[in-house]
C-alpha cells in the first residue's frame, strides 16, 4: 500500500464546472437535496470532483463533475482525507502536480477558486480548520501549511513545512492521513511503514516538530475522532481498530480485531465507528464507549458490492457513504443503534481510492 504499488495511469479529463442538481443530469428525485457527496476522480489528465446530490433517505443522484485545476495520480492514493471541507469550501489534493485546490459550493454549484503548491511530493491527504490547512506529502515525508480565505483564495505559508519521523529501515514512512484534532491543538499523521502515529503540537495554526508514538496495531491507516476528541485508528495488516487519548498520548483500546481483512478506512458517527475492510469487501461497526474504549458491534455490518475504499459520514450523522473501486458511491442509512440499512448505489467513474466528503 504505497506509491510504488500504483497501477498504470488511466487518463480521464474532468469536465467544466456544472451547477448542482441541474435538469437532465439524473433521474427525478423524490424531494429536494439535503446535501451533497463529493468524490475526487484522481484522473491524471485533470483531477476533478464528482458531485452527487444527497437526499434525506440516503440516496444519491449524480450531478456532474467539476475540474479542480490540478492533475490527479491516475490511480489510487492509498490514503484517507484526499478531500476536506470547511463550510462552503471543498479542498482537494492533486497528487499528479503536487498542488491543493479550493472549490466553493454555493448557489451556482461547485466552482473552482484557487490552486497552490504543496511544497512537497505526492500529496495524498488534506485537513483544514479556521483558515489554515495542512497537506500530507507522502512522497517527501512532510506536512506543509497553506492559508485560505472564506472565498477560497489560497496562499502557501512560508516556513510551515515539517518533517515526519524518519523510517529507520529506509524509504518513506508511507504516511496515510493528516488531520487536525477537533480542538485544533494537535495534528495527527499515521505512518504505515513504521507502524507509528506522529503528533504535532499546533500553536497559532502552525505545527511544531513531530513526536512519534507506537501504534497498538500493525499498519495504522485511516482515522477519525469521537465526540470527546479521542483518536480512533484503523489498522490494515492486523485487521483491527484502536483508540487513543491524544494529549498525553495514551492507548485506550489496543488493536481490537474486526475479524476481517485490510481494515483501511475509519469514520465516526456519534457513538459508533465504521471500518471499511478493503480485502473483505465489508464494513465493520464498533461501539465507542463513554471512556473512549471500543467494543466490536458487528464484524459485518454491511457488505458493499465490490472494492470498498474510502468513506464519509454526512453532517447530520444519518448517512454513511462509501466509495467503490468502480468510482460508484454506495450509501447506508445509519440507525440510532448504529445499524446500517442500504440506500443503494450511485454510478461514478472516479479512479482508485481516496477523496470522499459530504455536506
Amino acid at each position: 500500500m504505497n506509491r510504488t504499488h500504483l497501477t498504470a495511469l488511466l487518463a480521464v479529463a474532468a469536465s467544466a464546472p456544472v451547477a448542482l442538481g441541474i435538469p437532465g443530469v439524473a433521474s427525478a428525485a423524490p424531494t429536494e437535496p439535503v446535501g451533497h457527496v463529493y468524490e475526487a476522480t484522481n484522473a491524471a489528465a485533470g483531477n476533478g470532483i464528482a458531485v452527487f446530490d444527497r437526499y434525506a433517505d440516503g440516496t444519491l443522484q449524480p450531478a456532474g463533475t467539476v475540474a479542480t485545476g490540478g492533475l490527479g495520480a491516475g490511480a489510487s492514493l492509498h490514503s484517507q482525507g484526499g478531500l476536506a471541507r470547511d463550510g462552503h469550501l471543498v479542498f482537494a489534493v492533486n497528487a499528479g502536480d503536487d498542488t491543493v485546490s479550493a472549490l466553493y459550493a454555493g448557489g451556482q454549484g461547485l466552482e473552482p477558486r484557487d490552486t497552490v503548491s504543496t511544497h512537497g511530493d505526492f500529496p495524498v491527504s488534506v485537513t483544514v480548520r479556521n483558515g489554515i490547512g495542512y497537506v500530507l506529502n507522502q512522497g517527501s515525508d512532510t506536512i506543509s501549511a497553506f492559508g485560505y480565505d472564506p472565498d477560497g483564495g489560497l496562499r502557501w505559508i512560508a516556513g510551515s513545512t515539517r518533517a515526519l519521523t524518519a523510517n529507520r529501515a529506509g524509504g518513506t514512512v508511507d504516511a496515510a492521513q493528516v488531520s487536525f484534532t477537533p480542538n485544533g491543538n494537535e495534528l495527527v499523521v499515521t505512518e504505515r511503514a513504521t507502524n507509528s502515529i506522529d503528533t504535532f503540537a499546533v500553536s497559532h495554526g502552525l505545527a511544531g516538530t513531530a513526536t512519534s508514538h507506537a501504534s497498538a496495531g500493525t499498519t495504522p491507516y485511516g482515522f477519525d475522532f469521537d465526540r470527546q476528541g479521542d483518536l480512533l485508528v484503523s489498522e490494515a495488516a492486523s485487521g483491527s481498530a484502536s483508540s487513543y487519548r491524544v494529549r498525553p498520548f495514551t492507548t485506550v483500546t489496543g488493536a481490537l480485531a474486526d475479524t476481517q481483512r485490510a481494515a483501511c478506512w475509519l469514520v465516526v458517527s456519534g457513538s459508533h465507528a465504521y471500518v471499511v475492510n478493503a480485502a473483505s469487501a465489508s464494513i465493520s461497526s464498533y461501539t465507542i464507549n463513554s471512556d473512549g474504549s471500543l467494543t466490536l458491534s458487528q464484524a459485518i455490518a454491511a457488505s458493499p458490492s465490490a472494492g470498498a475504499t474510502d468513506a464519509a459520514v454526512s453532517p447530520d450523522h444519518r448517512t454513511l457513504a462509501v466509495r467503490l473501486a468502480s468510482g460508484s458511491v454506495a450509501t447506508w442509512q445509519i440507525g440510532q443503534d448504529g445499524s446500517l440499512a442500504s440506500a443503494g448505489t450511485a454510478a461514478g467513474t472516479a479512479i482508485g481510492s481516496a477523496g470522499l466528503v459530504t455536506d
